[in-house]
């Protein structure tokens, strides 16, 4: 028998019995990450780095164990000034982890706990293979102002590898011509459901 995120037991009879409403007989239907922050697998991450210098970047490293795989649904940067640059890597090298990030349950009364080691500040020997990129206009460029934010992708990327750790990398450059502060925020699942 398999429990849930608070313990409560679980069966493929009780999953078809709560999938209808029991008064009007319907199918109930939520959301995939709705479930999934009902379940305990949805996680958030966010911080704010008072100062990155110009010309300098301010990285964020994801530490997946073997046979985890992190479902990352949305990475934003917010930014007092720009223009800056976003990049994403795999298979990132580092010397030091840095520090601990700030990451926390959706479910507040779910007790998991990401497998996915978030740090903020490596030390980075080798960046890995480029993913992705973004570019954070200038404040002069049309519609654009101080604050401006790089928001998540349109789709999730599903990260990790059945037999190796696999490290991940966002950095993000500051090119605005003076220090700035920014914030980040991601979030994401890991499926911890029993099979």
């Amino acid at each position: 028998m398999n429990r849930d995120s608070q313990g409560f037991r679980i069966s493929v009879s009780d999953e078809m019995r709560r999938a209808f409403d029991p008064y009007a007989h319907a199918v109930t239907v939520i959301n995939e990450a709705h479930r999934l922050i009902h379940d305990g697998y949805f996680f958030d991450c966010s911080g704010i780095v008072a100062s990155v210098a110009n010309g300098a970047s301010s990285d964020i490293l994801l530490k997946l164990p073997a046979g985890t795989f992190g479902h990352l649904t949305f990475m934003e940067y917010s930014v007092g000034d720009s223009p800056c640059d976003v990049f994403f890597y795999e298979g990132t090298t580092v010397s030091a982890d840095g520090t601990a990030a700030n990451v926390r349950n959706h479910n507040r009364s779910a007790s998991d706990t990401s497998n996915t080691g978030i740090y903020t500040g490596p030390t980075v020997t080798d960046v890995g293979t480029l993913l992705h990129t973004r570019h954070i206009p200038g404040a002069a460029a049309p519609g654009q102002s101080a604050g401006t934010m790089v928001a998540g992708e349109d789709a999730e990327w599903v990260l990790g590898n059945a037999t190796s750790a696999t490290n991940y990398m966002w950095r993000i450059t500051n090119n605005s011509g003076g220090a700035i502060k920014l914030s980040f925020h991601m979030n994401g699942y890991e499926i911890g459901y029993e099979s």
